[in-house]
């Protein structure tokens, strides 16, 4: 099958999840034997730019708006690619201000898939829809309406993102981790400190905040733990005055943003996974949990026991003999599991077991490219409404 694969709203390669995810799929594709075009904006750091592509063709593209609202109105330039490719289907991944690839889709006449990973329909707390209540047509809704309409099949992360009328045509597919590249490292020793990792992009619903106290505590108490935290964002700067006020700034490194390539090596040194979310924090969530966090396949596929908030569908994706759950937000429960964890090093070593297991079993990006080409056959089987 020849894909044509659109993420004009984002950068790729790069360090962002999103980015992340969008080459990786596209590299496990092409390892399946499908030739693969990605187009999307290229990187602005170097750095990025040096992955092994699998055989994924990029496409950078050349037209980026000044205003992110008038993306769509670049799609010549993919109808252009297009056309040079012939591809069997065009695959966009959803933003709000995309379309280029489904406006291709509907001038040559393919079939398109759209992948959505963000809410395609309003929810709480948008701004942009918040600004599209105060018009009379509305047009972010009726530009979402479109894009919607022009796919034959939907793959997304949870069902919440899309509207309950197109769920009998969603595939749920989560994210995924590559395995070859993510690989356990030394397990956790009898004595000594217990290495723990932080992966964020430092968003208030991170809960890296109530990390940094909860695990300014612990060593408080007593347990020898350290903790190298990874990436950048708005609550760095408050993370790093709460490791300081809880007296545990000298136990933490915060690292800051790095190459994606570089992350399998920091999380091999380490024992134990940490992903404490506060969904409260972010009011999209509202509509239900449909996050798939990256960062808990890579801790999983790096052997590490994994703790992270206690949402159910967290749950589904990780067993306790892998994962320990706490409360959202309860920053005295945090602190006791990380205490406890200190305590039970044979438990630490089973978990980092179980979870590898997990993710060479059920979550490589091979597998989710073999539920995505299915959604794809479907969708070039299916008729157009």
């Amino acid at each position: 099958m020849r894909i044509l694969y659109v993420a004009s709203g984002m950068q790729i390669p790069g360090s962002h999840g999103g980015s992340v995810h969008a080459l990786e799929l596209c590299r496990a594709l092409s390892r399946a034997g499908h030739e693969v075009h990605l187009t999307s904006l290229p990187p602005d750091n170097p750095a990025d730019a040096a992955v092994d592509l699998d055989g994924v063709q990029l496409h950078p593209l050349r037209t980026r708006p000044l205003i992110e609202q008038f993306d769509m109105f670049h799609w010549r330039e993919v109808k252009r690619l297009a056309g040079q490719i012939g591809p069997d289907i065009i695959v966009e991944r959803f933003y709000t201000f995309g379309g280029r690839g489904l406006i291709a889709a509907s001038q040559l006449g393919l079939p398109a898939v759209l992948e959505v990973n963000s809410p395609a329909m309003p929810y709480p707390g948008s701004l942009r829809d918040r600004l599209d209540a105060l018009t009379l047509i509305k047009p972010i809704h009726r530009w979402r309406q479109w894009m919607l309409g022009q796919a034959r099949r939907y793959y997304a992360t949870s069902e919440l993102l899309l509207p309950a009328h197109l769920h009998d045509r969603t595939t749920v597919i989560v994210n995924g981790v590559d395995c070859r590249l993510f690989q356990p490292g030394e397990p956790a020793p009898d004595d000594g400190p217990l290495r723990l990792v932080h992966v964020s992009s430092f968003r208030a619903w991170h809960g890296t905040v109530d990390l940094a106290r909860a695990f300014g505590a612990a060593v408080q108490d007593g347990a020898d733990l350290e903790m190298v935290c990874l990436g950048d964002g708005p609550e760095l700067q408050r993370a790093k005055r709460a490791a300081a006020a809880a007296g545990a700034g000298d136990r933490i490194q915060f690292k800051g943003a790095i190459p994606h390539a570089d992350v399998p090596g920091y999380l091999a040194a380490a024992h134990v996974g940490l992903a404490p979310f506060s969904p409260d924090q972010f009011r999209a969530l509202e509509l239900g949990w449909f996050w798939s966090p990256i960062k808990l396949f890579e801790y999983m596929a790096s052997g590490l026991a994994v703790i992270t908030a206690d949402i159910a569908e967290l749950r589904q994706l990780m067993p306790e003999e892998a994962a320990q759950f706490y409360p959202p937000g309860d920053v005295d429960a945090l602190m006791t599991m990380l205490t406890a964890l200190h305590e039970v090093r044979p438990a630490v070593r089973a978990m980092g077991e179980t979870a590898r297991r997990l993710a060479q079993e059920r979550f490589t990006w091979d597998h989710q490219a073999m539920r995505v080409v299915g959604v794809l056959n479907e969708a070039i089987a299916a008729p157009h409404r």
